[in-house]
């Protein structure tokens, strides 16, 4: 054999080695594109399920937040109540804080016209108490009187 029958042979087993590299080439590429096709359909069917479980979501959240709203415009007026209770409740403690301020001012001059007289208050019981005992005696002596 010559060099270039050798060389004829060598490049008809390059290309039959290429031929074939190129199949198991073209094979693999088939299989990963279907692979690559297989997965693209779960994704999309995930995607699918994924997106009918947000809608769902969506709708219960809307509906939830209707619920809330509805009940927050029901409890207004209850609000407003409480609201104007408390401002009642205020005005009535102020009423009892000026109240008590004046009850304890009437106090404090009632103790100072009592301590300022206390002597001229002292003699008066002195005298009650005398001018009392006095007419115990005498109701008691007319009694004896009327009884002999």
């Amino acid at each position: 054999m010559t060099w270039s029958e050798i060389s004829i042979v060598s490049l008809a087993v390059a290309c039959l080695v290429l031929i074939v590299f190129i199949v198991r080439m073209l094979i693999t590429a088939t299989r990963t594109l279907r692979l690559l096709g297989d997965t693209v359909i779960e994704v999309k069917q995930g995607v699918v399920h994924t997106t009918e479980h947000a809608e769902n979501l969506m709708k219960q959240l809307g509906q939830l937040t209707e619920e809330v709203h509805l009940q927050v415009l029901a409890l207004e007026p209850s609000m407003q109540s409480v609201e104007k209770a408390g401002k009642a409740v205020g005005e009535v403690a102020s009423l009892l804080s000026k109240a008590s301020r004046m009850m304890n001012d009437s106090l404090l001059g009632a103790e100072k016209v009592v301590h300022t007289h206390q002597k001229r208050i002292y003699d008066i019981m002195e005298w009650a108490t005398t001018g009392y005992e006095l007419w115990q005696r005498w109701k008691a002596q007319r009694s004896a009187k009327s009884d002999q």
